[in-house]
């Protein structure tokens, strides 16, 4: 019988695992996964992660999911974004990203955020209610206005007045 995955809140000690991880879940034939595991970093020294929205999924001690939600800003308001959302090559499809990016969201809400924006594939993240940022007047410069893959989750919260271009803390001037 396989052992529980549990999703817990990260610690510094999990860095260089979670390292790893994101690097191993975005590596391909044509990609590295260098750039994830930079926005980890960048992320980090910024110290822009909010503690409570940082998880991971540990198996048997092993951790074989990550999540990552930062500070960013959104037209000089502050706003939480996710970057990145990574789980371990062999366990992916098995519904440790979907345990993950659920407990994020559940704090999230909890804590009257309102609400959380990523850069991400619309199919996969339709599911948790994340939807295109354009027609609610949210903007990220770099994917262009009107992305789909630039999406809103509208929490509880949820202020219609949290418009403009977002910058992911990593992008904001020093």
């Amino acid at each position: 019988m396989t052992a529980p995955v549990i999703i817990r809140t990260a610690e510094p000690g999990d860095r260089e695992e979670v390292r790893e991880l994101v690097r191993e879940a975005f590596s391909s034939e044509d990609r590295d996964g260098l750039e994830e595991v930079g926005i980890v970093d960048s992320t980090w020294t910024l110290d822009a992660a909010r503690r409570d929205l940082e998880l991971v999924a540990v198996e048997e001690g092993a951790i074989v999911g990550h999540v990552m939600a930062a500070d960013g800003d959104l037209a000089g308001r502050e706003v939480v974004a996710v970057a990145p959302l990574a789980v371990t090559p062999t366990r992916q499809g098995e519904g440790i990203g979907h345990a993950l990016m659920t407990e994020l969201l559940r704090r999230a809400d909890e804590a009257k955020l309102p609400l959380i924006v990523l850069l991400g594939f619309p199919d996969y993240y339709g599911r948790f209610g994340f939807e295109p940022s354009g027609p609610l007047g949210i903007t990220y410069r770099p994917v262009g206005e009107d992305n789909p893959h630039f999406q809103v989750c509208r929490l509880s919260a949820y202020d219609p007045t949290y418009r403009g271009d977002f910058t992911y803390c990593w992008e904001a001037p020093g």
